[in-house]
């Protein structure tokens, strides 16, 4: 089977898994204790209703079946729809994804909102846990990174982060030994396009045709699908609403979560800094990240280098300005798969931990947790004279 590689003559995720356990632990039941009533909907001590992102995506669900799910993209009908499912005076949500979204959201939509969120969380749970089998058979270890932040506030949020960090994974370790699978992951991975922003340097880098050749396939494929099914007006609506939708975010951090944001931008933003200003810090970090990735890939590494994916992770992290916090899990994930080597153990796990630093920090308007990716990928730039990699006891598929 193959497994990480380990230096350490003692358990490098010890420290991992006890605070993993303790966060699931202490966490989980007190946001249960929270939980009351609402109008169809439970709702949680915020006020917002149990899997809050994901009664975005139902809502569109149920929208795919009707006449015109491109309504939704305005901010006032879309405000409409929600007071109809949870009452009046619910905090300002919106609806920003592409519409490939809808295809996503469709099957969801014909079940009750309890049981698609269910369904969906499991999904993303069990797809995690298959991509983490691609990197590690340590069960223990799996189970840890199933109750990182990142996992843990993304299932709470019914996010896709469990699935896209699932499709990541899989496209990392794929992306040699089986290009036409993971560039057709990575298509549909456009669904939540701010995430795989660098994957084209890598793959360019690399001369990884195929697989560039099914993402564009593949991505083009939903694309037209979803035009064909809902006309083609809708991506009309979706660039001159949609878009302006995710910059109302970006110019008014206070109006949904900039003080969730790992993003240099957002740090900025939160801190008082000008969006001008920030937008220039953050155009220089973008290319400096962007240069790093061909850099380090122009090296080909294989798919079995942790180091150089984390590097990659971290730079797509530090090269978009609207990134969650719970969007960092696959760079989580490939930071915790590097603890076996010792150098820069603190750094690897205040990466791991950025969810909650970011919390904190943004919470009191504090910048500085956007400087922990970057700065992982600066340590990473240089191939290490020993890399952590899987070890092939057997040959992996």
């Amino acid at each position: 089977m193959p497994t990480v590689a380990s230096s350490d003559p003692h358990d490098p995720w010890a420290t991992l898994r006890l605070a993993a356990l303790l966060l699931a632990g202490l966490y989980l039941p007190y946001y249960a204790l929270t939980l009351a009533a609402g109008q169809g909907i439970w709702r949680d001590g915020t006020g917002l209703v149990v899997g809050r992102d994901f009664l975005n995506l139902w809502i569109v669900g149920r929208a795919a079946w009707g006449d015109d799910p491109a309504r939704l993209y305005d901010l006032a009908a879309y405000a409409d729809t929600v007071a109809a499912l949870v009452g009046p005076g619910y905090p300002g949500q919106q609806w920003s994804y592409p519409p490939t979204t809808l295809l996503v959201g469709a099957p969801f939509g014909l079940l009750p909102y309890g049981v698609a969120l269910a369904l969906w969380t499991l999904i993303g749970t069990g797809a995690l846990a298959a991509a983490l089998r691609l990197w590690t058979r340590d069960a223990r270890l799996i189970v840890a990174l199933l109750l990182c932040p990142a996992a843990i506030f993304g299932m709470m949020s019914g996010q896709f982060a469990a699935l896209a960090a699932a499709i990541i994974l899989a496209v990392l370790r794929w992306r040699e030994s089986r290009p036409w699978i993971a560039g057709a992951l990575l298509g549909l991975l456009t669904v939540k396009p701010q995430l795989g922003l660098l994957f084209p340097i890598l793959l360019i880098a690399t001369g990884n045709w195929r697989a560039i050749l099914a993402a564009g396939a593949v991505t083009l494929g939903l694309a037209g699908l979803t035009a064909v099914l809902w006309g083609a007006d809708i991506w009309r609506v979706y660039l001159e609403q949609g878009i302006a939708n995710q910059s109302l975010i970006l110019s008014d951090p206070d109006h949904l979560a900039g003080p969730f944001m790992p993003t240099l931008f957002m740090n900025l933003r939160v801190a008082g800094v000008a969006s001008d200003a920030a937008g220039a810090a953050q155009g220089a970090l973008s290319l400096i990240a962007a240069a790093l990735v061909w850099r380090r890939f122009r090296q080909r590494p294989d798919s079995r280098d942790i180091g150089a994916h984390a590097l990659f992770l971290a730079c797509a992290i530090a090269a978009t300005p609207y990134m969650l916090s719970y969007d960092s899990l696959a760079l989580a994930i490939m930071a915790a798969l590097l603890l076996p080597q010792e150098r820069d153990r603190g750094l690897l796990l205040a990466v791991i931990f950025l969810p909650l630093i970011q919390i904190v920090a943004g919470s009191v308007g504090i910048p500085g947790p956007a400087l922990l990716p970057p700065l992982l990928a600066w340590r990473l730039r240089a191939p290490a004279e020993k890399h952590v990699r899987l070890r092939n006891n057997n040959k992996v598929n």
